[in-house]
């Protein structure tokens, strides 16, 4: 092993917060003697998904169109949202895309669903591991617009705006109630219900229209 190579791994272990006894667990269960087998095939996302670390179930994927021509106030309004948190403003939330003008921002989605408590970390951790990126407001807000019934089914989170407010971390999130649709906030740091599900996005580009990568 290198220096550097030693280096790292100790980062990692800082990281990850590893004990000696901890590292007595992995060495006695073969896990690490399994993956220095040199016929082992590497795949991280099998190997997360036997070791139950936040990987997601199969679900559908959507596109979107995030018009920047919009003030979050706008798109707020053409939601149609039942009952809105009147914590969500462009102060708290800017969007990403402000002074772009009149550019539309084509995406495709996805929503996460993991079907067990998990923290908000954790959920980056694993959209991040398959090459996706957590929802910012402007794409759960077109979200909510295109797909209204959406969440009458599920709470739909968007992990990648987070905003400070007193002393908790807040992000929106899409819900009901009753009978209603309503756009509210959840506290980052609270974990996440198996119920849930997290919208993520990677950009794609139309041929032929106005785009740019979100």
């Amino acid at each position: 092993m290198t220096s550097g190579q030693l280096a790292l791994q100790m980062k990692l272990f800082d990281e990850k917060g590893m004990t000696p006894d901890r590292w007595q667990q992995i060495l006695a269960s073969g896990i690490f003697a399994d993956l220095c087998d040199k016929d082992a095939v590497l795949d991280r996302t099998a190997i997360r998904a036997a070791l139950k670390l936040g990987v997601a179930m199969p679900t559908d994927t959507f596109t979107l169109d995030v018009d920047y021509g919009r003030t979050l106030e706008d798109m707020v309004a053409f939601g149609r949202y039942d009952w809105t948190n009147s914590d969500i403003t462009a102060k708290r939330f800017p969007l990403k895309g402000a002074g772009m003008g009149k550019v539309t921002v084509y995406a495709e989605a996805r929503l996460f669903h993991f079907d067990r408590d998990i923290s908000s970390e954790k959920v980056v951790e694993a959209m991040k591991a398959e090459g996706w990126e957590p929802a910012l407001i402007e794409h759960l807000l077109a979200f909510g617009e295109k797909y209204p019934e959406e969440q009458r089914k599920y709470p739909i989170i968007g992990l990648g705006s987070v905003a400070q407010i007193g002393d908790f971390r807040y992000v929106p999130c899409l819900g009901r109630f009753g009978r209603g649709r309503n756009l509210r906030l959840r506290w980052w740091g609270r974990g996440w219900y198996g119920g849930c599900r997290f919208l993520a996005v990677r950009p794609v580009v139309k041929t032929g229209e106005q785009s740019s990568a979100a």
